[in-house]
């Protein structure tokens, strides 16, 4: 790799070319994840930063028959699903090809299915991909922990929901820097 001297000038996530993948937080399921209260207030808090910045966001549903409704605080319609892997569905596919979009933003539940599976299809497919770790959880620790882990290993970059927050920033003087880091202190 060179070495480059150029100031930077846009951040880290591109907004045009990203987009926020919420994974089948939803009503029954929700009930039996480890520390669910944790994972709800932060996967709300990427949502609203999505929404503020302008970031395409698409919300999943398992099978809601079977699971219930999305649980996120979200106006937009959420993608039905059949396939553990978000890329199995047809919507899904064709809503990122229609915006060209190459970096995901994935969390949700759980870590060691739906979110790893969808995970490894987009890193496979070409595209820059993130899990949200404290935005992800399985009924049981361990599960949640060795998928992280696996993902990890696999190339997956792996962070926090408060570095995708900044990352998502240039700097302290953008037009939303405010209503960001607001969301931090919350």
């Amino acid at each position: 790799m060179q070495v480059c001297y150029d100031v930077k000038t846009e951040p880290s996530l591109k907004r045009e070319k990203t987009a926020f993948v919420c994974v089948d937080i939803q009503e029954k399921i929700f009930e039996v994840m480890q520390e669910k209260e944790r994972l709800l207030k932060n996967a709300n808090r990427l949502l609203k930063v999505s929404e503020i910045l302008g970031f395409k966001t698409l919300v999943l549903e398992q099978y809601p028959k079977g699971l219930g409704k999305s649980i996120v605080q979200c106006s937009i319609e959420p993608l039905e699903k059949l396939s553990f892997s978000a890329f199995g569905e047809k919507k899904f596919c064709h809503s990122l090809q229609e915006e060209q979009i190459q970096t995901l933003v994935i969390f949700g539940i759980e870590s060691h299915v739906c979110v790893r599976e969808s995970a490894f299809d987009a890193k496979q497919r070409g595209f820059e991909t993130y899990v949200i770790e404290d935005s992800c959880s399985s009924r049981d620790l361990l599960h949640h922990h060795l998928a992280m882990q696996e993902l990890r290993n696999g190339g997956v970059r792996i962070i926090s929901s408060e570095t995708l927050l900044f990352t998502s920033l240039l700097h302290c003087k953008e037009e939303h820097f405010k209503a960001i880091s607001a969301l931090v202190k919350d």
